[in-house]
C-alpha cells in the first residue's frame, strides 16, 4: 500500500472583519509536513490567490484582498475524538470547526466506501445467513472460515458507526466553507443509485 502524503489544511477567511459566526472561507489542502509552518501557509495563500485571480472565487468574497491575515490553520485533531469541553477550551472559530468537520466527514466517507468494497465479495454469504433462504455453498463455507471475513464485516460496521457519530456531533459550521463542492460531489456520487438499464 502506498504511503499517504503529509498534508496540511487551512481556511482562507474571506472577510476577517465580520463576526466569527458569520465568517466564510475556502478550505485549502496543501502537500507538506509540519502542519502550521510558514512554508505551508505560503502554499495555501498561493493556491487561494491563483483561484481568485482566475475567477474560481468571486471577487467580492475577498473585499479587502488576500493576504496571510486571511489564512487560518485547521488543527488536525478530529472533533469527534475530543469532548465538548476540550473544544470550548480551544475556542476555535466556527469556520475552523466547520473545516475540521468537513475533513473528518470526508475521511470517514472514504473509510466507509473502502470497507464496503472489502466486504462486497461476502454479500451473498451475509444475505444467505440473514435471510435463511438457502444453505451456504462449499465455496462460501470456506470463504466464511477465512479470518478476513469477520474482519471485513466488523470494519464496515465500525466505519458506519463512526460516520453516524461524527454527523450527530457536527456543529453544522461546515456550511461556512465556500468550496464544500468537492465534498458534496463525493457525497452525491456515493449515494446515487446505480444505473439499471430497463
Amino acid at each position: 500500500m502506498a504511503k499517504s502524503k503529509s498534508v496540511a489544511h487551512f481556511v482562507a477567511v474571506s472577510d476577517t472583519s465580520k463576526p466569527l459566526a458569520e465568517q466564510e472561507g475556502i478550505l485549502v489542502t496543501v502537500d507538506g509536513r509540519g502542519g502550521d509552518t510558514e512554508k505551508n501557509r505560503a502554499k495555501a495563500l498561493e493556491v487561494v490567490t491563483q483561484m481568485w485571480e482566475v475567477g474560481e472565487i468571486e471577487e467580492e468574497k475577498f473585499p479587502n484582498g488576500i493576504s496571510q491575515e486571511n489564512i487560518f490553520f485547521v488543527p488536525p485533531q478530529s472533533p469527534q475524538l475530543q469532548t465538548p469541553d476540550d473544544l470550548k477550551q480551544e475556542e476555535l472559530p466556527p469556520i475552523v470547526q466547520g473545516a475540521q468537520e468537513i475533513i473528518e466527514l470526508t475521511r470517514l466517507q472514504v473509510e466507509v466506501q473502502e470497507a464496503a468494497e472489502d466486504v462486497a465479495p461476502y454479500t451473498p454469504i451475509i444475505e444467505a445467513v440473514l435471510e435463511r433462504t438457502r444453505p451456504l455453498t462449499a465455496e462460501e463455507k470456506e470463504m466464511a472460515k477465512e479470518r478476513k471475513y469477520g474482519k471485513a464485516i466488523e470494519r464496515v460496521g465500525y466505519a458506519i458507526a463512526q460516520q453516524d457519530e461524527c454527523r450527530e456531533r457536527s456543529t453544522g459550521n461546515g456550511k461556512l466553507i465556500l468550496n464544500a463542492i468537492a465534498w458534496q460531489l463525493q457525497q452525491n456520487s456515493s449515494t446515487a443509485p446505480p444505473d439499471n438499464p430497463k
